[in-house]
């Protein structure tokens, strides 16, 4: 009986140096931020969306409308039926794409070039509002 009460505090001490020997159960703080998506679209500055918004309302809203839906309108006395640029199709293409389509127009649609009105900075600012309208 002797031993039984020894082999019972030898493993109660041993137990006890055990537990207190493990760290504190805490749980681990991750301080870093998660880092950005490397494909994501950079969002442009307050102040070119600014520009971008109003060069849009002056040249481009009276066919594609003030949400880039589009649909039909007359137009010196012509109908037209401007595409929707908030599609996913459209959102799919390239600035670059953009770019043509704004400075070339498309004539036989209804869509004037305006590559002799606009600079490559206005151009580049409709974009950025057409994507904010495409909800990029």
């Amino acid at each position: 009986m002797k031993y039984l009460k020894l082999a019972l505090i030898a493993a109660t001490a041993a137990i006890f140096i055990a537990a207190c020997g493990q760290a504190a159960n805490t749980p681990v703080v991750n301080n870093t931020a998660p880092k950005a998506n490397q494909n994501a679209a950079t969002p442009a500055p307050v102040a070119e969306v600014a520009s971008g918004q109003e060069l849009y309302a002056k040249n481009c809203m009276i066919c594609h409308k003030d949400t880039g839906k589009g649909g039909k309108v007359t137009i010196e006395g012509k109908s037209i039926d401007p595409d929707d640029i908030t599609t996913a199709k459209m959102k799919e293409k390239a600035d670059e794409k953009f770019v043509g389509y704004i400075n070339d127009g498309f004539p036989d649609d209804g869509m004037p070039a305006f590559k002799d009105k606009l600079t490559a900075d206005q151009v580049k600012a409709i974009i950025k509002h057409i994507r904010t309208l495409q909800g990029s």
